[in-house]
């Protein structure tokens, strides 16, 4: 596989494991886009990812947005469309982790874990999939967790969030085939993130 000339969008790219695949995909040849929450810290990754491309043309930029909002998603991806084409690869690698003990986690913690880490990447795929299945081609990429395959301990809000981003990832892996669009899912280990 080759990503020279296609267009990434990767959310939660300002650092972790989206900005290390967004230096990568720039050292390969890829146009890198990155969303993400905080713009200072967008900018720092974006000198890091500009610094790692291979040639002038690449079209590399970010977009400050919170994927946890259906409208803010749609918007990101409209915007990276507009300015470099309609994204060939999505890469959701958003997320936030908050352990405790499932009796004195809050709901609300709950309801973080799934707004961020399952709806926000339901947000970006719904935005990009109806591009996708007009052009006929995509890919998209969740990055998940271990603890989507084995839950951890002090972690059931978390384990619970990326459980649901695998099931959904599977059926959609079903559904898009036809279309010629690709779903992968990452399961990492405990990774040394600022997250983390």
């Amino acid at each position: 596989m080759t990503f020279h000339d296609q267009v990434v969008l990767i959310t939660g790219g300002s650092s972790g494991i989206g900005l290390a695949t967004a230096r990568r995909l720039a050292q390969e040849g890829a146009h890198v886009w990155l969303v993400a929450r905080t713009p200072e810290r967008l900018a720092g990754a974006l000198t890091e990812v500009q610094g790692a491309c291979q040639c002038s043309d690449q079209k590399c930029g970010v977009i400050s947005a919170d994927v946890a909002d259906p409208n803010q998603a749609e918007l990101a991806v409209a915007e990276v469309t507009r300015l470099a084409g309609l994204p060939d690869i999505l890469i959701n690698s958003h997320g936030v982790a908050r352990p405790g003990y499932f009796q004195e986690l809050d709901l609300a913690v709950f309801r973080e874990m799934m707004d961020i880490n399952y709806f926000g990447a339901l947000h970006t795929i719904r935005a990009i999939t109806p591009g996708m299945i007009a052009r006929g081609s995509g890919h998209i990429v969740n990055v998940a967790s271990g603890a989507a395959l084995v839950a951890s301990f002090g972690y059931s809000a978390y384990s619970a969030s990326k459980h649901a981003l695998r099931g959904l990832s599977d059926a959609l892996r079903l559904e898009l085939k036809p279309h010629n669009i690709r779903v992968s899912i990452v399961y990492p280990p405990d990774t040394d993130t600022p997250q983390l």
